[in-house]
């Protein structure tokens, strides 16, 4: 009983030290402050964060242009400044 426990032991003791040089070899990808696994799955994260951030700045200029009192014209043409300005905020500065 006591050979086995020694042997148990000794068998965990060995393994832990290659625990961490496991962990320390995985590749992680960092956007917008969150962590992914894979390059893939961060760069599908960035395309929906700047299709997003398009869709949001028309959305939010066209109506407030609307709501002001503008016409068609003007309405359209500063939505289309909206997406301009909420696709560069929708892609940020970091890359994966």
């Amino acid at each position: 009983m006591r050979l086995i426990t020694t042997l148990v032991i000794a068998a965990v003791a060995a393994s832990v030290p290659a625990l961490p040089a496991a962990a320390k070899s995985h590749t992680r990808y960092e956007y917008n402050g969150h962590y992914y696994n894979s390059l893939a799955q961060c760069r599908a994260e960035k395309r929906s964060s700047t299709k997003r951030g398009t869709i949001v700045g028309a959305a939010t200029a066209g109506v407030g242009a609307a709501l002001l009192g503008a016409n068609l014209g003007e309405t359209a043409l500063i939505a289309g400044g909206g997406a301009v300005v909420g696709n560069a905020i929708g892609s940020r500065s970091k890359h994966c």
